[in-house]
């Protein structure tokens, strides 16, 4: 019964927390508050093999309310049409066939695209990004009213069932960065979307500073942090959204492994206990509804079925507010907490032993250490 009453214990807490996790989901002004000033920006478009999604985006771009003052799109060795695709649809397109070793194949191409630029700020977007109409406005409107970087985790739409795995990695991602506490802590910037000034990038070294790290994002926000130059983050809606991993389980099994062990230990131990608490619950409940089914402990059955339709409530509203999931898969949410623990599991096993993450065709190196 003692055992019983701590687990019971640990599952209220976790429900306990969320309302501090996720207290406020931070967005984007609206548009149309802006002086009339449109400083001058240029998009720095990372992209290794993306020919499927890289037009979706230049689209977008061409589509805005204020356009940028130009759009780079860095091929970095892709095996595919992603380059010539680019420049027929009027990207300024530069083209990297050696990385130097040391250097991740994102950091690269981000540093070799700011290096070109002319604009007075460098909006970096990953090829899977989607701006609406005024998107691009939207964030000149947060940096104006901030007056400083800012970074968005984009909405993200799914469109096969495999991608609800990520619905979990989303929360924690905005829950390990302290984006929607109460009074938000910004550990880390979101790489999908960053606007930043050349000022302020070129002061803490760029790209160059992080060249090693595999969550170059968080890396990135630690250089700021270091430096003492603030940072914004916000939480996107459909109006700056992203599809994540939409080529397949693989890809979406090999990106979490690459990203999950290095970001959860940048996380600050007050916020990953938090964390922590938080999926023991969710897993709990689960397991201890079928062991009480089995045992036929039917006050405690009805108590955890009580407690599992809490977490399906739950899970639904925050996935409302961070992306399109299916209902389906909130119900079935145990599945997705199995998906979560191998993959965080293989995540740890490969960072302990120092071992090689093959992302698109390349091995990448788990050194998280940032570079001077």
């Amino acid at each position: 019964m003692t055992i019983i009453m701590i687990e019971t214990t640990i599952v209220l807490i976790g429900l306990a927390v969320i309302p501090l996790l996720f207290f406020r989901f931070p967005r984007l002004p609206k548009a149309g508050n802006g002086n009339g000033e449109v400083p001058k920006i240029s998009v720095i478009i990372p992209a290794r093999n993306e020919e499927s999604r890289i037009p979706l985006l230049l689209k977008d771009l061409c589509d805005q309310s204020i356009k940028p003052l130009e759009i780079i799109c860095v091929d970095d060795a892709s095996s595919d049409n992603t380059a010539q695709i680019a420049e027929t649809l009027g990207s300024k397109v530069i083209s990297l066939d050696n990385k130097p070793e040391g250097w991740t194949g994102k950091a690269w191409a981000c540093q070799n695209g700011a290096d070109m630029a002319k604009g007075d700020l460098l909006l970096f977007l990953d090829a899977d990004v989607r701006l609406g109409d005024d998107g691009m406005e939207r964030l000149i409107q947060a940096y104006s009213e901030k007056g400083c970087a800012i970074s968005v985790q984009p909405y993200h739409f799914t469109q096969r069932w495999y991608e609800q795995y990520s619905m979990l990695f989303n929360l924690i991602q905005i829950a390990a960065n302290g984006t929607a506490l109460p009074m938000p802590r910004n550990i880390g910037l979101f790489g999908p979307v960053i606007l930043i000034s050349r000022t302020d990038y070129d002061k803490i070294g760029g790209h160059e500073s992080v060249r090693k790290s595999i969550v170059e994002d968080m890396a990135l926000g630690r250089r700021l942090k270091d430096a003492e130059i603030p940072f914004r983050i916000f939480v996107g809606d459909k109006q700056v959204s992203f599809r994540m991993y939409g080529s397949g389980f693989i890809t979406l099994f090999r990106g979490w492994v690459k990203n999950i062990a290095s970001g959860a230990a940048k996380t600050p131990v007050p916020l990953f206990c938090m964390v922590f608490l938080w999926i023991s619950s969710m897993t709990s409940v689960p397991v201890h509804l079928i062991t009480f089914a089995v045992s036929w402990h039917m006050s405690f059955f009805i108590l955890y079925s009580l407690f599992y339709m809490a977490w399906v409530i739950v899970l639904y509203f925050l996935s409302k507010s961070i992306g399109h999931f299916k209902l389906s898969a909130i119900f079935v949410y145990p599945v997705l907490i199995i998906v979560l623990l191998i993959i965080f599991a293989v995540s740890i096993f490969k960072k302990i032993f120092g071992l090689k993450v093959i992302w698109k065709g390349r091995a990448v190196n788990g050194d998280e250490k940032p570079c001077k």
